[in-house]
C-alpha cells in the first residue's frame, strides 16, 4: 500500500484516460455502465392490421456522463451516509481504498466510473471500521440503480483488483487522516464534510490502531474467501 500521504483526486472526462496512468480496460470494467439497471425509452404506436392493435417499442437510453461538480459528490455521499448511518472514519478508509485501487489496477477515476468505485469503497470501509456493518442490500436500497448482484459483483471485483490486500497501518491511516484534516481549513470545506459525515473532529491514536487490528482480521478472512474461491 502507498505510504504517502495522499494528493488530491482528479476526475477526468470519460474518453480522457492516460494509458501510461491507467489502463483502459480499467475504463470498462469500472464503467457505471456495466453496473446500473439499463433504462428504456417505450413507445406504442398504431399499426393497421386485420385487427386493430398497437406495436410497442423499446430503445435503450445510453447515458451520457459529465465531471460531476462538488455538489453532485456531495449529494451523492450524503444521502448514504445519513440513510446507511457511515462513521466519519469510514471516509477516511474509503479513501484509501480507493487510491490503492487506481494505484495497483490502474483503475481510472472517471465521469463515467466514480460511482462504482466510490460506492465499493463505502461499502468495504463500513465492513472494515463499523460494529455494525452494512449489508449490501442496505446499499441497494440507497441506490435502486445499482442492484444487489451488481453491487455484489462490483465488490468481488474491487477487491480482486487490489488484489485482496485491505490492510491499512495506523501510521497510513494517520497520514491520511491529517491529509483530510488540512483541507478542512480550507473555507466552507470543514462545515461540509461534517455535514455529510456528521464527523468529530479530532483523532485519537487508539483510532487508528483500531483500523489496523481490524483491516488484519479483515485481510484474514478475505483471503479465506478467496482461497474457497479457487
Amino acid at each position: 500500500s502507498s505510504s504517502t500521504a495522499p494528493g488530491p483526486i482528479r476526475l477526468r472526462p470519460a474518453d480522457n484516460t492516460n494509458e501510461e496512468l491507467f489502463k483502459r480496460s480499467m475504463k470498462v470494467i469500472f464503467s457505471e455502465d456495466a453496473f446500473v439497471t439499463p433504462r428504456y425509452n417505450v413507445t406504442m404506436a398504431h399499426v393497421p392490421m386485420v385487427r386493430p392493435g398497437f406495436v410497442l417499442g423499446m430503445k435503450h437510453i445510453q447515458p451520457q456522463y459529465e465531471i460531476p461538480t462538488g455538489e453532485e459528490i456531495y449529494e451523492f455521499a450524503h444521502s448514504l451516509f445519513k440513510k446507511v448511518q457511515l462513521s466519519s472514519e469510514c471516509s477516511i478508509v474509503c479513501l484509501i481504498y480507493v487510491e490503492r485501487l487506481m494505484e495497483t489496477a490502474k483503475v481510472p477515476l472517471l465521469a463515467s466510473t466514480w460511482k462504482p468505485i466510490f460506492m465499493c469503497g463505502l461499502l468495504l470501509a463500513s465492513k472494515v471500521w463499523q460494529d455494525l456493518s452494512s449489508w449490501n442490500i442496505e446499499f441497494a436500497s440507497v441506490y435502486p440503480q445499482f442492484s444487489l448482484e451488481s453491487i455484489n459483483r462490483l465488490e468481488h471485483l474491487f477487491l480482486q483488483h487490489i488484489k485482496w490486500d485491505l490492510y491499512i497501518s495506523s501510521s497510513l491511516y494517520a497520514k491520511y487522516y491529517f491529509a483530510l484534516r488540512s483541507l478542512l481549513e480550507k473555507k466552507d470545506f470543514r462545515q461540509r464534510y461534517n455535514r455529510m459525515v456528521g464527523g468529530v473532529d479530532n483523532v485519537a491514536a487508539s483510532e487508528a490502531l483500531k483500523i489496523q487490528q481490524r483491516t488484519e482480521v479483515v485481510k484474514e478472512e478475505a483471503l479465506l474467501q478467496l482461497s474457497r474461491s479457487m
